[in-house]
């Protein structure tokens, strides 16, 4: 680089011909007509931000962007303020688990299946390197490099690295950092709006302080440089979610739950004015609580005990009798739970993306015949369960059962915790891979093994969940009943607004 080139860059006077100029480089910028490009950065932001208040006032998203948008679509979708931040997400956000392979092939071209989800209305993409291995967020890069960065936000997750390496989860700062630049890369995108710190691992403990005084500062250098709008946090532990927002030395702007806002365990409820007295966005994931809640069933590695599988099963099979599809009940469900602003399901085809859509927005809504099925399977088998779920069950009696499940290749992967494992086999796509022998053998094993009236494998509890410790208010969370009916005192309701604004 030349020395005059240094000076200009700097603003020092330039010596020409002996005298120095009085003219520093912005000076001669404007000289020939150009605004400085900091007046310029200005004006475009001013600009859109007007934008943005006059499509609030029509009614519209800021993520409308015509032409490529389908504006009668878009009026339909349901949106709603994520926490603080200033984004306005979909009631329906598109998870790209599919796209990276985590359950099997994808039906219909990715192109056509992300596009026409944004078209449609949905504005928040959430995947990660650990889908696939890069392989999801590499095929969005491409695909979504035809479609205006303006309409849509997109999340990404990092903490998750390897599928079952010792060290799967990395907290180390320069590996998060790393980690996000790889990220933009392979997303062809110059920032990220929402990026996940995942906390999957029950040993969370011992990363606990590393994570917040370490990992979490490293994603506010992020947030401050530019590269990442917002902070999140994602886990299958909301006692531990609970403990990372009341610890945290720098602000996290959303949290992301899953298996929690579903019809068998609606947990989650209890924790939303935790998060929302913290100005905390909540999203929904795995409305269909990873398998549990449909036809086909859970795959055969799925956590959940025994007791819970039968008492699901037996939900399952009541709405068949009724000719009624329990995955419609069980996404109405979670779309519409309280205090979430959105609720994030894998779409692998354009037949999927619109019965999903014909649910979220109203087009196929539930039937009178459909709520009361709802109502009574979860007052006669659902509630039950109490919102039993697999933290902190049985390590060594899980690889039994998958050994004799005839699964024991799986069983000697010795990760230290029943979620880590489960979370990591459905990484490796076996949701989908699943022969029907293995289903049969697993029908099979279920038949041969006797009820136990109600006894939760968790660690000894029967059907309840331990609750958070560190506000009186998080304490023993209870479950809900039914979702239009007063419940007796023992139980604290959740209602399910049947109407909902377009903006909230």
């Amino acid at each position: 680089m030349q020395s005059h080139t240094f000076s200009k860059a700097r603003g020092v006077p330039i010596v020409i011909n002996g005298s120095a100029s009085s003219h520093h480089l912005h000076q001669a910028s404007t000289s020939h007509g150009r605004p400085p490009r900091s007046t310029s950065l200005n004006l475009r932001a001013k600009q859109r931000e007007e934008e943005a208040r006059a499509k609030e006032a029509a009614g519209l998203p800021k993520t409308f962007t015509p032409p490529f948008h389908n504006e009668g679509a878009v009026r339909r979708m349901r949106y709603n303020r994520l926490g603080r931040t200033d984004m306005v997400v979909s009631q329906i956000g598109l998870g790209c688990g599919a796209i990276g392979g985590l359950f099997g092939d994808v039906g219909d071209s990715i192109q056509s299946i992300v596009e026409s989800s944004l078209r449609e209305g949905i504005n928040i993409i959430d995947t990660a390197y650990w889908y696939g291995k890069e392989r999801s967020e590499s095929i969005l890069g491409k695909v979504l490099s035809d479609i205006p960065r303006s309409a849509y936000y997109m999340c990404t997750k990092i903490g998750r690295f390897e599928l079952d390496f010792v060290r799967n989860f990395d907290y180390r700062a320069d590996k998060v950092l790393d980690a996000v630049m790889e990220s933009l890369k392979r997303l062809r995108l110059t920032y990220i709006d929402i990026i996940f710190l995942q906390i999957h691992d029950v040993e969370y403990d011992k990363y606990e302080r590393m994570v917040l005084f370490e990992t979490l500062q490293a994603l506010e250098m992020a947030k401050q440089s530019g590269k990442v709008r917002y902070i999140g946090a994602t886990g299958y532990s909301l006692d531990k979610l609970g403990r990372l927002f009341e610890a945290a030395p720098v602000p996290i702007d959303v949290v992301m739950s899953y298996t929690h806002g579903t019809l068998n365990d609606n947990s989650l409820g209890r924790y939303i004015p935790f998060f929302q007295s913290r100005g905390v966005g909540v999203i929904n994931g795995s409305p269909l609580s990873m398998g549990l809640l449909t036809h086909s069933g859970p795959p055969p590695w799925h956590p959940s005990s025994e007791i819970i599988k039968e008492t699901v099963a037996t939900a399952v099979n009541y709405c068949a009798e009724k000719h009624i599809e329990v995955e419609r009940l069980a996404l109405d469900y979670s779309f519409r739970f309280p205090g979430c602003s959105s609720c994030f399901v894998s779409i692998d085809s354009l037949a999927h993306m619109r019965s999903i859509l014909d649910i979220g927005i109203g087009d196929a809504p539930l039937t009178q015949t459909e709520h009361r099925v709802r109502d009574r399977i979860m007052r006669r088998y659902l509630d039950s369960l109490d919102n039993a779920g697999w933290e902190g069950i049985d390590t060594a009696a899980y690889w039994k059962r998958l050994k004799k499940l005839g699964l024991s290749s799986l069983a000697t992967n010795r990760h230290s915790s029943v979620e880590s494992l489960a979370s990591t086999l459905n990484g490796m796509s076996m949701r989908s891979t699943t022969s029907s022998s293995d289903l049969a053998s697993l029908r099979a094993h279920r038949r041969r093994t006797p009820s136990r009236g109600g006894t939760s494998l968790l660690s000894g509890h029967t059907g309840s969940r331990l609750g958070l410790s560190i506000t009186p208010s998080l304490s023993s969370p209870a479950r809900s009943s039914r979702a239009y009916s007063v419940t007796s005192s023992l139980r604290a309701p959740i209602p399910i607004p049947t109407t909902h604004n377009n903006h909230s």
